[in-house]
């Protein structure tokens, strides 16, 4: 079975409004081809890495939720296909899957692209237990930290079994195919029982050690450049992989969180209200999947979202997050066309939720039975909000960045033209000092390197200093309540405190640091924009205010997603009961607390302070160098007398380079209408 098999026509609907988005893409491309012919090698170079730009925009959309919750049947329903992923996956053994629609940067020859993962990774697994096991060391609980380990040791033994001298050579490694089918799929990412099967074939023979898993499928109909991400349950046995979906959702353009009509939030649910606390509303919609299995969807749906929405104020994630109510299972039979098949009660749920007046919004446009049961899915529903969310986001963000730098070059070669013909016609002509120019351009970038690297490193004490407070703030908050408890109650009853207010400080404090990063990087790069205007004026005599670049945009702020990770503060009150019976005294009790509290939240601390402050900090000095030298690289040309522009001058008509520029400068100005 191929994946490459053509979706229903209905699978795609909703997501329509991004083909024009794409458009407005396909049309700057366009233009720049046509740059590409008329202007020359400088002009040529910055042309083709902007179409290299646009080629590499593919918003990602993750999918979060528990085991069963319903999420891999619901991006089968999104992508048109019944069964392209297996939907009876293990907790801990299933896999990050992406799956590419219409990729432009697909590898060549490859459809299906598995990772493994490396030793280091595996070897902190059986050394610890993984975070699960490192959770109970640091609580204390020495025994559930060795039977844990034992668990995962038993588990690495038998991937070994199963693969023999492969293990070890597999890890850190990855294989690719050039097709895509479901047993294929099955070996890497669904757990199964092999032992049964062909080994060369064998269901689940790599998903142990597989990390992550990337397929490319051509659908025709569907919008180019989208990724849909998979992620493994929230209720990962160990927690092996609860970084990698952590990761997931914090490079997501957008973040479905999949839960079920059914069930209340649960205790395992509070783990995804965690971390969707700490991204932004507009990037988070929750999808209540199984409304098939509710008796009276129309009734029972209102109640629902009450008590879904209580809860998400409870937990402080944004009150107004768009909630969508539906059903993978109707979307796969009207996919399937198959809905003669729904049982009983199914049916009768779906003929209960058609009549209600919630539906009428979506019930205006539809043919026969199965245009039903697709509308009243809600997946259509979901992709209409997949559609706006990115393109008034991430799809606006970029055809800024587009405009802006498109605007740039045309700026570039249109300043060139002018100049190089004054100093053609002019009787006297003036040399350019190119020497003195350089030194001058090196001065500006020094100047602007130093000033965006001081600002960014004041920025990062100041973080580094206001989270070390917020956990000295918070450890002392929680001592003064347990000694009060201790007090009134003595050792008789359990306490527990709610780390809700430290994820607050610690996400506020991130915050903060964006804010003032990104507000330091934007003068910077302003500062750059003026002072390479200023060398125009100075240098090459333009006249002042008739060159005017760009400013880059800056780098996005990543959501802090690691403040909702697991900590020993969360864990359920039967661990507590254990801590409690330890306690030697208020002291004693006291101090463990706190030191507890210091333990458990430095790995956060030190991934918000070391890790993803830098890595901010430097992709804007990154944006910052290549804009410097974009510049540096057209006032040089300028100075040689245009260096290729001129040549290019000479072999292209004018009227031609005239119509070539004042086409694509219409183009980008209308792209911001």
């Amino acid at each position: 079975m191929s994946s490459s098999v053509s979706s229903p026509a209905i699978a795609p609907e909703g997501l329509e409004q991004l083909n024009a988005l794409w458009k407005s893409f396909d049309d700057v491309k366009s233009a720049l081809s046509r740059i590409n012919e008329v202007g020359g090698e400088d002009a040529k170079k910055r042309a083709d890495k902007i179409a290299n730009k646009i080629d590499s925009f593919e918003p990602t959309i993750t999918l979060i939720g528990q085991i069963k919750a319903g999420k891999t049947a619901l991006i089968n329903s999104m992508v048109g296909q019944t069964d392209l992923l297996p939907s009876d996956v293990n907790p801990w053994t299933s896999v990050v899957t992406s799956l590419h629609l219409n990729s432009r940067r697909r590898p060549e020859g490859t459809k299906a692209l598995f990772q493994f993962f490396d030793e280091e990774e595996w070897d902190r697994l059986v050394s610890t237990g993984g975070r699960l096991g490192e959770l109970a060391q640091r609580a204390g609980f020495g025994n559930e930290k060795d039977a844990i380990q034992a668990q995962v040791v038993a588990m690495r033994e038998k991937s070994r079994a199963r693969l023999g001298k492969k293990f070890e050579m597999l890890l850190g490694t990855s294989h690719n195919y050039d097709m895509i089918d479901q047993d294929l799929i099955n070996r890497y990412v669904c757990y199964g029982a092999w032992e049964d099967e062909e080994e060369t074939n064998a269901r689940g023979r790599f998903a142990d050690i597989t990390k992550l898993a990337n397929l490319y499928l051509d659908l025709p109909g569907y919008p180019t450049g989208l990724c849909l991400r998979d992620t493994p349950g929230v209720n990962d046995t160990f927690m092996m992989r609860e970084q990698i979906t952590i990761n997931s959702i914090r490079d997501s353009r957008l973040c479905i969180v999949v839960l079920s009509a059914h069930q209340a939030l649960s205790t395992m649910d509070m783990a995804l209200l965690r971390l969707i606390a700490n991204v932004d509303a507009r990037e988070v919609v929750l999808f209540v999947n199984r409304i098939d299995e509710l008796d009276d969807p129309a009734n029972e749906i209102p109640e629902i979202e009450k008590n879904f929405r209580q809860t998400l104020k409870k937990h402080d994630v944004a009150e107004d997050v768009q909630i969508v109510f539906g059903s993978a299972f109707w979307a796969l039979n009207a996919i399937s066309d198959t809905l003669e098949n729904l049982p009983d009660a199914s049916s009768a749920a779906m003929e209960k939720w058609a009549q209600s007046d919630l539906c009428d919004d979506f019930l205006t446009n539809y043919e026969g039975l199965r245009g039903l049961a697709w509308n009243l899915s809600g997946v259509p529903t979901l992709h209409r909000c997949i559609a706006d969310r990115i393109i008034q986001g991430p799809g606006q963000a970029m055809l800024k960045e587009v405009r802006d730098e498109v605007g740039n070059l045309l700026t570039s070669i249109e300043t060139a033209d002018r100049e190089i013909g004054i100093r053609r016609e002019s009787a006297t002509k003036t040399d350019i000092d190119e020497k003195a120019l350089k030194a001058k351009i090196k001065e500006v970038e020094k100047r602007l390197t130093n000033s965006l690297s001081d600002a960014s490193e004041f920025a990062r004490d100041e973080l580094s200093e206001r989270l070390t407070r917020s956990q000295g703030v918070f450890a002392d908050r929680a001592v003064e309540a347990l000694l009060s408890h201790l007090e009134a109650h003595g050792s008789d009853e359990v306490w527990q405190y709610n780390p809700a207010g430290l994820r607050m400080m610690l996400r506020s404090a991130y915050s903060a640091f964006g804010a003032a990063v990104e507000k330091s990087t934007q003068d910077v790069f302003h500062d750059a924009c003026r002072s390479f205007e200023d060398i125009y004026v100075d240098a090459f005599g333009v006249e002042p205010g008739a060159v005017r670049l760009n400013a880059p945009a800056t780098a996005r702020l990543l959501p802090p997603t690691t403040v909702g990770q697991t900590i020993a503060l969360d864990l359920n009150v039967s661990w507590w009961k254990k801590w409690w019976r330890n306690l030697l005294g208020p002291n004693a009790a006291t101090e463990r607390y706190s030191e507890l509290v210091l333990k458990e939240t430095s790995s956060i601390v030190s991934e918000l302070s070391e890790e993803m402050a830098p890595a901010l900090c430097a992709e804007n000095a990154a944006i910052l160098k290549e804009f410097m030298e974009t510049q540096r690289d057209a006032l040089i040309s300028l100075a040689s007398d245009g260096g290729e522009e001129s040549s290019a001058a000479d072999t292209v008509a004018p009227s031609e380079k005239a119509e070539a520029l004042d086409h694509t400068r219409k183009l980008i100005e209308n792209l911001a209408a």
